[in-house]
């Protein structure tokens, strides 16, 4: 049960709207024009130093842990070096009104933000991609066809060496770069490059003990204004840590929690960074906690879960501005901080401590979106973590999410690492496991491809029918196919297509990365980029992927297996009539679309052919992209996920052959098209994990939702339980499931001040549910809802 400092502290979250700060866009604009003429590295540091040195120092109320990324509770920084000024200038009066994720922004910083905003007028990222990508690409992005990421983001998302940072501190970084120095003789452009990422790596360490100076004498100041002799207490720790970390390593639970902190809030004010996980927490943290609360009794169990919620707060203060389509596409202000827990260590024995449980526990009590909670399970797992995850899920928490060891393992193995670091794997990113140890860079997505439009391409030769450009591949006349083969073979040529101009464009994206942002901190503290003297982006982490994903999948095989029974086995329609039917979304044609419906078998309940067809698909985009190289010398990989991505490239295709309308949303990331997996939670479960999992090197992501009354009391946690055995042993890798029913949707739909906390799983992210717009709020209510029957 929470207490009564986090019971303020969380009610403060849940009734503060995000907002929208000037303040680092004010400093980067100084750094920009004070700095300009060093190196990039160098120069890069030198304005996130200068942010350092003039940021507010805010430390509020109530709080243990401290560290803003801005001047203001729930703030969030605008980015114009990769976000482009255009957007922020026209959308600035609609950000506070707009339906998906909105931003309050007050007068005076509106105001700052337009007379600074003129200075970077075709100067960010994006302004700069739409004349570095190759034409036809950029249409494909502007017509929802594929996505190409780094337009407007960053290179990287970062899961750290947490164990070094904890163990070395920043001080022993800037010796480990200024030996490098030393030792270097620049006798070429490389040596001289190496030089200066790690002179740009001195300069950010540099930056962020003077913030934490200036936070200890905040802390300072507050404290000698107190009345309260507890918190003037509390103060004058929070000012002692902040003199010891993170420049130098923790010698308490306290300062290890701020270390973490601080280092994780620097990510988000270098760049507009998501995804910045927890990797294994309760492993590289244990040591703190064993010393201070069992081995030397210096604080309480509870004095550290209260330490610990406080960080699980603060972790719910950063957030990353997106324009219009991306709010739609990444609904609910997604961020992506996972932390997990359990699994195995990197000898092969159960790593799950007393930690471990109270990492639950502490995300049980708060009910925040951030951190996103993940078990780790094997053979050796203790069935009570297992059981406590499921109480947490049966009371509708949404989290924890669940992973299967053995695939991820071999997932991990495929990026090629040793048997020690894929024991050890943690989530980079989303869902998608890479080597442990802080030693992988996954880049955010590379991009989507729209699984409705390649078929659209296919049945009409090449030509997008909602716009009449020929944007595909001229396939043929569908009409003159005499089997499903050539269909599916059309099909694969599309696909193939489109997936290669997604890597030329990504690498095209990347090669600007390199040369124009490289990213210093959070290059720093992964594990690779020090020793090479190469930040992320030049292909510095001792591994490197970058995610190729899919919108449709079910849509996809759902599909095929409609064409295949309905025109060419059993010859209900012709190619013709299908054709004009979906050209005209079935307007007249109810009859036929019923029969695409109800006839051909749907992917989710255990039905061998169709789920062998959504196999097939899957893996032959899998076999193919995960041979092709990036720009830094790393490899794609794939992953059956859309986060809500489905509803944007839903919006713009015309009606499918599965008999799914127009404008509608496509399937849920892995899960079957909603409300087609009719055959109970074992058969989809069945489904999902048959696709063979372990081949995709950054997995399948699969949310599953139950009705309340089918999984209550201790038959109803056996169920949940079950269902996630049943799915991990026949090869399933992360399942993450929503207890939650329709009318406690609908009425919080109309009714949101009252169900504030209701929190649903999106994709690998966690959502206030009254925080969505209704359109992502619909595509979860549409989910099948397994165990109505009690």
């Amino acid at each position: 049960m929470l207490n009564e400092r986090l019971t303020r502290m969380r009610n403060k979250l849940w009734n503060t709207r995000p907002c929208i700060t000037a303040e680092r866009l004010v400093l980067a604009t100084e750094a920009y024009q004070k700095f300009a003429g060093d190196a990039i590295p160098v120069f890069r540091a030198r304005v996130v130093n200068y942010i350092m040195e003039h940021m507010t120092t805010l430390i509020m109320e109530d709080e243990l842990i401290v560290g803003t990324a801005t001047n203001k509770y729930r703030g969030a920084n605008l980015h114009p070096e990769f976000q482009s000024s255009s957007w922020y200038i026209s959308d600035i009066n609609e950000f506070a009104t707009r339906t998906k994720d909105p931003y309050d922004i007050s007068e005076e910083d509106k105001k700052l933000i337009l007379e600074t905003l003129p200075y970077w007028e075709g100067r960010s990222m994006e302004d700069m991609s739409k004349t570095a990508l190759p034409s036809h690409i950029e249409e494909c992005i502007q017509d929802d066809i594929i996505t190409v990421g780094l337009r407007n983001g960053v290179s990287g998302e970062t899961t750290c060496d947490h164990e070094k940072l904890l163990t070395v501190g920043l001080r022993g970084y800037m010796e480990e770069c200024q030996a490098n120095i030393d030792n270097m003789i620049c006798e070429c452009q490389a040596d001289e490059e190496k030089v200066n990422f790690w002179q740009a790596c001195i300069i950010q360490c540099q930056g962020l003990i003077t913030y934490a100076h200036r936070m200890a004498e905040e802390a300072e100041r507050q404290a000698a204004e107190c009345k309260d002799e507890k918190r003037k207490k509390e103060l004058l720790g929070i000012a002692a840590n902040c003199r010891v970390v993170p420049e130098n390593p923790p010698q308490t639970f306290w300062q290890a929690l701020q270390m973490i902190w601080f280092a994780h809030v620097y990510f988000h004010i270098e760049v507009c960074t998501t995804a910045n996980g927890y990797g294994r927490f309760d492993q590289y943290m244990w040591p703190y906690y064993k010393k201070d609360v069992i081995d030397e009794k210096n604080i309480t169990q509870e004095e550290a879960m209260e330490m610990l919620e406080c960080l699980y707060l603060k972790s719910c203060e950063v957030y990353e501005v997106r324009d219009k389509w991306y709010a739609t596409s990444f609904a609910g202000y997604p961020m992506w901080e996972i932390l997990l827990v359990g699994g195995q260590t990197p000898d092969g024995k159960d790593a799950t401590n007393e930690l471990s449980y109270l990492c639950l526990e502490a995300a049980n009590q708060l009910k925040t979106t951030q951190p996103v909670m993940g078990v780790r399970v094997w053979e050796g797992t203790p069935e009570d973590l297992i059981r406590k995850g499921c109480e947490m899920i049966q009371d509708g928490q949404a989290n924890p999410g669940f992973f299967n060891d053995d695939v991820a393992m071999k997932m991990t193995l495929g990026k090629g690492c040793t048997m020690e670091e894929a024991r050890d794997w943690t989530i980079v990113g989303c869902i998608q496991p890479g080597p442990g140890g802080g030693s992988t860079d996954g880049s955010p997505d590379a991009g989507y491809v729209n699984m409705g439009k390649m078929l659209e391409f296919v049945l009409h030769n090449g030509v997008d029918p909602s716009t009449g450009k020929l944007m595909g591949l001229e396939t043929g006349d569908p009409r003159d196919f005499k089997n499903i083969e050539e269909f599916k073979d059309a099909l694969k040529k599309q696909i193939l297509h489109h997936y290669k101009l997604v890597a030329t464009g990504y690498k095209v994206m990347q090669s600007m990365h390199m040369t124009r942002f490289p990213v210093i901190f959070a290059g720093m503290v992964t594990k690779g980029c020090v020793e090479s003297g190469k930040s992320v982006q030049h292909g510095g982490a001792k591994y490197t992927t970058a995610g190729m994903y899919v919108t449709g999948a079910a849509n996809l095989a759902d599909s095929i297996v409609a064409i295949e029974k309905c025109v060419f086995e059993d010859k209900d329609i012709t190619m013709d009539e299908l054709i004009t039917a979906i050209d005209k979304n079935f307007e007249g044609e109810e009859r036929m679309r019923q029969l695409l419906l109800n006839k051909p078998a749907k992917f989710g309940n255990d039905d061998a052919h169709v789920d062998g067809v959504y196999k097939e698909m899957m893996h032959f985009i899998a076999d193919n992209v995960q041979t092709w190289p990036d720009a830094r010398g790393g490899w794609f990989s794939f992953n059956v996920h859309s986060q809500t991505v489905n509803v944007s490239h839903g919006m713009v295709c015309g009606a499918t052959p599965d008999g799914r309308l127009a404008g509608e949303p496509f399937c849920d990331n892995a899960s079957p098209m909603m409300g087609r997996d009719t055959s109970g939670p074992t058969a989809t479960v069945k489904s999902v994990a048959s696709m063979g999992q372990d081949k995709f090197h950054d997995g399948a992501l699969f949310n599953l939702r139950f009705d309340p009354k089918g999984v209550e009391g201790e038959k109803g946690l056996q169920r949940i339980e079950g269902v996630i055995k049943t799915y991990f042993n026949n090869g399933g890798n992360h399942i993450q499931i929503n207890v939650v029913d329709d009318e406690t949707l609908k009425a919080a739909q109309k009714d949101p001040e009252h169900y504030k906390g209701l929190m649903v799983r999106v994709a690998g992210y966690m959502a206030y549910f009254t925080e969505l717009d209704k359109s992502a709020q619909d595509t979860i209510i549409y989910r099948t809802t397994h165990f109505k029957e009690a």
